[in-house]
């Protein structure tokens, strides 16, 4: 029998973009999922096109997080109530690629992996001008997840058992996501990436990870408080990770600026 995958869609006033993102889930070639959709109170539309979707098909189930605290906490209401052996994640405003769960699914199944991701491309806010693929190592233990954020979450598949309740309750008031795989990475668990283009990250305006004061301030409190660091050793780390991220994006610009102009 073929495991359950849940997928996991925080979702607020997303109207715009959820359409696209739902339908990328259940147009995926394996067949053997469910669409959790964690709204926190939107006015835009977004809950009757999600009711839309749940009385369409049955995989799709809306949950009202009326006490919602952010995507995080929406992540964590998702698991919480998610029956899959298998969890992967979405954001209402981005979408996968047909084969993504299949291919990934399999691979993980093939190889006995249990924490994956794949590669992916970022667009604009109308699905346009894709960038060229993100950089990705082939692996990260801790130590290397610590110098070089590369794990996407819309491209994440993980067993369920490996999110357990201490880790998502943890909370960071940015790169939620990052914690949460450094503590998975910290038990000695290896996440593994397969070379798959699976997934499109969408740039909005509005988007949370523009706050980049906000980010690199959580990014600290995390090496120190939450992966516990030593002042210098931290410092080092986060040195490090801020060279290796700026020349990854300095390199997907540049690349993205040639592929777009030969287009």
């Amino acid at each position: 029998m073929n495991p359950k995958v849940s997928v996991i869609m925080p979702s607020f006033n997303s109207s715009k973009y959820i359409r696209e993102a739902v339908c990328s889930v259940l147009n995926q070639s394996y067949v053997e999922l469910e669409l959790l959709i964690i709204d926190a109170g939107s006015t835009d539309g977004t809950v009757e096109l999600i009711k839309q979707f749940s009385t369409e098909d049955n995989r799709v189930k809306y949950i009202n997080n009326v006490d919602d605290e952010g995507p995080a906490h929406a992540r964590q209401v998702g698991i919480q109530k998610c029956d899959g052996e298998y969890i992967a994640f979405l954001d209402a405003d981005d979408f996968w690629l047909p084969d993504k769960t299949k291919k990934q699914l399999n691979s993980m199944q093939d190889n006995k992996i249990s924490f994956s991701y794949t590669g992916y491309r970022s667009i604009d806010e109308d699905g346009e001008n894709p960038s060229c693929p993100i950089l990705m190592r082939e692996s990260y233990n801790l130590k290397q997840a610590l110098v070089g954020r590369g794990i996407g979450i819309l491209t994440i598949m993980i067993e369920k058992i490996l999110l357990n309740d201490e880790i998502i309750q943890t909370r960071s008031d940015f790169a939620e996501d990052y914690l949460w795989w450094l503590l998975i990475l910290k038990q000695g668990h290896i996440a593994k990436h397969i070379n798959i283009d699976s997934a499109r990250y969408r740039k909005t305006k509005n988007s949370r990870s523009k706050n980049r004061f906000a980010h690199q301030l959580s990014l600290w409190n995390i090496y120190r408080k939450h992966v516990q660091l030593s002042l210098i050793t931290a410092f080092v780390y986060y040195m490090i990770y801020v060279i290796n991220v700026s020349f990854s994006k300095m390199r997907v610009a540049l690349c993205s600026r040639y592929l777009n102009n030969s287009v």
